[in-house]
């Protein structure tokens, strides 16, 4: 798949997620305000925030899909490894300004009006959450895409917090007022918590770490013939894009005509044993062969 069609792939499903995220969040937002249920209010937050990360990860495939030049040699993939991380830090965000709100309306806590229109509301919108994440995460991995897994972890949030409000609508309705407040509390720390979710491999990326272990290179490559040494391996990238370094020992009699083929043989058989690789890099060292 090049570069080009990757993009424009990624692009149309975000496109597409952004549209039901934006339905799913005013409905809540509107009819949370209307009605005065905090939980609700709280949850119409969480989704606007996913129709925001789906406009940042639209902004970053731009960026991302632009190809090498002389700024940017290794191309400019890492803006979507910032996005996830954007994306992350107003999960942040969002979770403190739903915990202030839930505070607040514990000093000054105010009856909500429950009807048959919240409990419609929330149904069809977890219904579509559940729908945008399963849709989302499947075609994240099938593109290998790292936008579309990090927002699809953060629509899966969503879920729980739309059951959780659910069950806060209930409890309103049975008069325990103070069950909405906690709930937006518990809403706030779900939110957390799929932040480090997508923080966490975001950080591995963009500080270069390891993506395959170095012992299963090593074993590979030792198995080809001619090769008599494999050491200094290094991987890095992401998911859909790593890159190896390593280095070889070879006959030092092997003449550069074969030592150049042997290197794109091995090149070529990396690529296709290690899902992901997109390069590989390797430096040869003559030896004895004894």
């Amino acid at each position: 798949m090049t570069y080009n069609t990757y993009y424009n792939n990624v692009k149309k499903i975000l496109i597409f997620i952004l549209i039901l995220n934006l339905i799913v969040a005013f409905s809540k937002v509107f009819y949370g305000y209307y009605t005065n249920v905090s939980s609700m209010i709280a949850d119409g937050i969480h989704s606007l925030g996913d129709s925001v990360s789906n406009i940042i990860g639209i902004l970053a495939i731009y960026i991302s899909s632009k190809p090498p030049d002389d700024t940017h040699p290794y191309g400019h993939e890492k803006f979507e490894t910032l996005a996830s991380i954007f994306i992350s830090l107003l999960l942040f965000s969002m979770s403190f300004k739903i915990i202030t709100s839930s505070y607040n309306k514990l000093l000054n806590p105010t009856l909500p009006t429950i009807n048959i229109y919240n409990f419609i509301i929330m149904i069809l919108t977890l219904i579509i959450n559940f729908f945008v994440s399963t849709y989302e995460f499947h075609k994240g991995k099938e593109l290998q895409s790292e936008i579309l897994i990090s927002d699809s972890i953060h629509t899966k949030s969503d879920i729980y917090v739309s059951i959780s409000v659910l069950i806060s609508l209930f409890t309103i309705k049975m008069g325990f007022i103070i069950l909405d407040i906690i709930i937006s509390f518990v809403i706030s720390i779900l939110i957390i918590k799929a932040s480090f979710e997508i923080l966490i491999p975001a950080i591995k990326v963009l500080s270069d770490g390891a993506m395959i272990d170095a012992k299963c290179i090593h074993d590979f490559v030792m198995k080809i013939d001619k090769v008599l040494y494999c050491n200094n391996i290094r991987t890095h990238g992401k998911e859909n894009r790593i890159r190896v370094d390593l280095t070889i020992g070879v006959d030092k009699y092997l003449t550069l005509e074969n030592t150049h083929i042997l290197s794109h043989y091995i090149e070529d058989m990396v690529i296709l044993e290690f899902n992901g690789v997109k390069e590989v890099i390797i430096h040869v060292e003559p030896c004895d062969n004894n």
